[in-house]
């Protein structure tokens, strides 16, 4: 097995008789971070690592009928993996991508051969995954006080906001 994305093995197999053939190509795994930028006088601005983007992966796939896998089905299979935020494992060679754990962002599906009963024979597809990461973390740096502990001051009946001291 070359790999697996949820439930559907990437692979190349042969019994004899039957083939059944899916491989992706193409695959693109790309990461970003947000800085923030610090001025300092007469110095280079300082960067300080804010946080970190999800890993995000791009990949093709050609599913056709005459290797044995069902286009429509496994379209239908695709979309409703996107539509139910189902967290997908990505297992490339036995070992996991990244954090291993992908949703689907987007698809776009081509319908390259339809048989004229309009069976749906090839269909080249591009797929991309964005990492998911559930943890929340529980100290993220910001103090938040409850309403009823909001410090109340009282200012003097003839405070006025705009006036100057001493003119």
């Amino acid at each position: 097995m070359i790999g697996i994305l949820g439930d559907i093995p990437f692979n190349v197999s042969f019994n004899g008789n039957t083939a059944e053939i899916l491989n992706f190509f193409n695959l693109k795994q790309g990461g970003a971070a947000n800085y923030e930028k610090h001025s300092r006088r007469r110095n280079k601005p300082a960067l300080e690592l804010v946080d970190l983007e999800n890993n995000k992966i791009n990949l093709n796939i050609t599913i056709r009928s005459d290797f044995g896998i069902e286009p429509i089905e496994l379209l239908k299979k695709i979309d409703n993996y996107m539509n139910d935020g189902e967290v997908l494992d990505f297992i490339l060679g036995g070992d996991f991508i990244g954090s291993g754990e992908y949703v689907i962002i987007s698809y776009d599906a081509g319908y390259e051969y339809i048989s004229n009963n309009g069976k749906v024979r090839k269909i080249d597809m591009s797929l991309s995954l964005e990492e998911y990461s559930e943890d929340i973390p529980q100290d993220i740096g910001v103090v938040i006080k409850p309403k009823n502990q909001v410090e109340q001051t009282t200012v003097k009946k003839d405070f006025n906001q705009g006036a100057v001291e001493g003119r």
